[in-house]
């Protein structure tokens, strides 16, 4: 089973941009049906729409890291 949550972030450290992430993702998933069962399973366990939950993941993601700087500046 492929680890969602680890793709999605790796896929935020590559790209500059959130938008870049998303539409890579998605072409993974267009490509790769094993991965898109295994989102289908990752979004349900986690109460995720399958046609928002990457996009839900990255904010809270992007919440999280905005949140430890914070904290480190503070």
């Amino acid at each position: 089973m492929n680890d969602i949550s680890d793709i999605l972030s790796a896929l935020l450290d590559q790209h500059s941009r959130i938008s870049e992430a998303e539409d890579e993702f998605k072409m993974m998933l267009d490509e790769d049906k094993s991965l898109l069962n295994d989102y289908k399973e990752w979004c349900d366990e986690r109460g995720y729409d399958t046609k928002t939950g990457y996009q839900d993941y990255f904010d809270e993601l992007m919440e999280s890291r905005d949140s430890i700087w914070e904290n480190i500046n503070e």
